[in-house]
């Protein structure tokens, strides 16, 4: 009844009725279309429920009826068709359609169906649904008995029983098995009456009552005592059996399971006996022996990763050694270093590099003067340490007398920070001549603006330290300082190997910015003659042709398409045209390698979106099953997808789903929780939330626009 009532209530908020029901009037004339706009919506709603394939609609202002078969314009044509048996005209006029019905239910009576008998409970219902007063309309529902009886055929047919419903006032509203004179001679309300909801009846019929909250229906299911004490027997006898099998399956399932999770541990013991038969704890038992082991193990780890922090320094050292003495191949390789360095403190890319001497101990070696240079090293490291400034020191030794100090800077290096530097190295000359009456000598290389290139910046320092020589008094030696030789060219193997080694892996930027430092050092800082230039010319020809030996230039066309252009290299008169020519070449180089990964990436994602075309209509796809096609990880297929595409590989499977469920919907005749399946989804539920999100409107509002 409650359904009845909701389907009542959508019927009084439909706006087409409402239209009608709020309307003046004409007794000459009359609104054909709205009432046949609006009859047209009401008879839909007796395909939603059995029990509305009988109701009607009074319209007070129109005095017209709706019925699911058609609009009755005098409600006297719908009573000779459609009428109580034991109710009059001008009573059904007076009490069912003149007065204000609030869910009102009337107990089952004859009526007469277009000349058919039957019996039938009737809900009614005023409208506006809340009104107290006066009434617009009135929806009547004629719910047939033998609907309600069919619900209630089952007692007998399974049980052979009985079964009733009566309204709150006990009125019978539907019965089967039992007629109306047995429910008397039982005295079955007043059972119920005083609230007893299981009770044998002469010891042979068990009662089963149960009240409606909603409308104080009763329902009552009479059971025969034989029927009941067979079906707990029967019932008794399956939980026994139920729970026999099941406590036997887990028995069988627990010792599976103890055996299939105790064959790891038999393992690990194996390992650890096989290791503790020579060293290690025995144990009384396996989990003695295991816990023992084990907590070996973690004390070990323990000691283990404090020696690495106590080794940390030691590694932070060989990696600015390593980086000054230029052995890392590319830029790239130093970065990964570094990241496996978190507690080494750069500034930055860009900085100096400088040496510190001890004057006064070269050529003298022996214990006492050991002890003093490293006591020295120790105070001068201990003052650069504490020194606050916008860059960063790192000090390395490279002789019983000499330091190197990568200096790092968070930004390019401009003269105000070389003048703080140079400033910082005062202030420690003059504090250790005056507390320890040593005299020291500071040269300093070029700034650099990436850490690969800090090796050059490391030779320059050792260049005006050499240079240092013609000075008698100690003081900081900048390299821009130092007379340069001009009788040779620039162009030392360390500069060579780092500009193949950016060229083999595609780093155009950074072999831009070497080749222009080679330049800077050839033809800004030195006066080379035309034999000189003529030299570096040829070495780097050289260089071209070595790299012609290297992956990925070794492929025929690609290397003779290179090859023709190193041989066709001529020495320019002009400066810039020489650059321009080199640099054409280099950036052919490179070019090469890009060329060669684009073209690996374009073939994963073609293997990425032919597999996901073929494979869409399978549920369980996923990112681990795409990554096992393409044979590559599913972080990196999936970080790959985005930089390519522009879109997630979630989202392009789904757009790939969605296009092919709009085929279907246009194409075919199939439901749409059919086409769910059919697009890869597991619940209908799912393929509509993702279509609204993708199309912008519900699967079945798409398909009644494209029809």
């Amino acid at each position: 009844m409650e359904e009845v009532e909701n389907i009542t209530r959508q019927l009084s908020l439909d706006q087409d009725l409402n239209y009608l029901l709020n309307e003046q009037v004409d007794v000459d004339y009359f609104n054909v279309y709205a009432l046949w706009k609006s009859w047209r919506n009401t008879s839909a709603y007796s395909l939603t429920n059995n029990f509305l394939e009988d109701f009607y609609i009074y319209l007070n202002n129109y005095q017209v009826i709706f019925t699911p078969s058609g609009v009755f314009v005098r409600p006297d044509d719908y009573f000779d068709l459609y009428h109580y048996q034991d109710m009059e005209r001008s009573q059904w006029k007076q009490e069912i359609l003149g007065k204000i019905h609030r869910r009102e239910t009337l107990p089952s009576q004859p009526f007469i169906n277009n000349g058919k008998k039957t019996n039938v409970i009737t809900y009614l219902q005023s409208i506006p649904f809340d009104t107290f007063q006066h009434s617009l309309g009135t929806a009547v529902i004629l719910i047939d008995e033998s609907e309600i009886a069919k619900m209630l055929h089952r007692v007998p047919e399974q049980y052979g029983g009985w079964a009733y419903i009566c309204d709150k006032e006990g009125n019978t509203i539907a019965r089967v098995g039992i007629e109306d004179s047995q429910i008397k001679a039982l005295h079955i309300p007043d059972l119920i009456g005083k609230g007893s909801t299981n009770t044998l009846v002469e010891d042979k019929t068990l009662l089963i009552s149960s009240k409606s909250t909603y409308n104080g229906w009763v329902y009552v299911v009479g059971l025969p005592k034989n029927t009941v004490m067979r079906q707990s027997a029967f019932i008794a006898k399956v939980t026994w059996t139920i729970t026999a099998s099941t406590l036997l399956l887990g028995i069988v399932a627990a010792l599976l399971f103890a055996y299939r999770n105790s064959a790891p541990i038999n393992r690990i013991v194996t390992v650890f006996w096989d290791q503790a038969s020579q060293a290690g704890y025995k144990g009384k038992n396996e989990y003695d022996f295991l816990q023992g082991n084990i907590s070996n193990l973690l004390a070990s780890q323990k000691s283990l990763e404090e020696e690495l922090k106590r080794q940390q320094p030691l590694l932070e050292d060989a990696f600015v050694k390593r980086l000054l003495k230029g052995e890392f191949d590319s830029l790239q390789e130093v970065r990964t270093l570094l990241y496996s360095l978190p507690n080494m403190n750069l500034k930055g890319d860009a900085g100096y590099v400088a040496i510190i001497r001890i004057n006064g101990y070269s050529g003298l070696v022996s214990k006492e003067i050991i002890h003093e240079l490293n006591a020295a090293r120790l105070l001068m490291k201990k003052f650069l340490h504490e020194v606050e400034g916008v860059f960063q020191l790192n000090v390395t030794d490279i002789d019983l007398d000499k330091m190197a100090i990568l200096i790092t800077f968070g930004e390019a290096v401009h003269s105000a920070e070389a003048n703080e530097l140079a400033a910082v190295f005062d202030q420690l000359r003059d504090y250790v001549k005056a507390e320890y009456r040593i005299q020291i000598t500071v040269a300093i290389g070029s700034s650099f603006q990436a850490l690969s290139d800090s090796s050059r910046s490391f030779e320059e320092a050792r260049q005006a330290l050499d240079y240092s020589v013609l000075f008698e008094e100690a003081k900081t030696i900048w390299y821009q300082d130092v007379i340069k030789e001009s009788t040779t060219y620039y162009y030392p193997i360390d500069m060579e190997l780092r500009i193949m080694n950016a060229a083999k892996i595609g780093e155009l930027q950074e072999v831009h910015r070497i080749f222009e430092q080679l330049l800077e050092q050839n033809f800004s800082e030195r006066q080379l003659s035309a034999e000189m230039v003529q030299q570096l010319f040829g070495e780097l020809k050289g260089t071209f042709f070595k790299l012609l030996l290297h992956s990925p230039f070794t492929d025929q066309a690609v290397s003779e398409g290179l090859k023709s252009r190193v041989e066709q290299l001529q020495l320019s008169t002009s400066l810039d045209r020489f650059r321009n020519e080199i640099l054409g070449l280099l950036e052919a180089f490179c070019n090469r390698v890009l060329k060669k990964k684009e073209d690996s990436t374009g073939e994963i994602i073609s293997k990425i979106v032919t597999f996901l075309d073929s494979h869409y209509p399978e549920s369980d796809l996923n990112l681990y099953r795409i990554s096992v096609a393409v044979e590559l990880p599913e972080k990196y297929i999936s970080q790959l997808f985005k930089e390519q595409t522009g879109e997630n590989l979630s989202d392009y499977l789904e757009k790939i789903r969605i296009k092919n469920a709009t085929d279907l919907l246009f194409n075919s005749e199939h439901t749409i929780d059919e086409i769910s399946q059919h697009v890869g989804y597991n619940s209908a539920h799912a393929f509509r939330r993702a279509f609204k999100r993708v199309s912008g409107v519900s699967p079945s509002i798409y398909r009644k626009t494209v029809n």
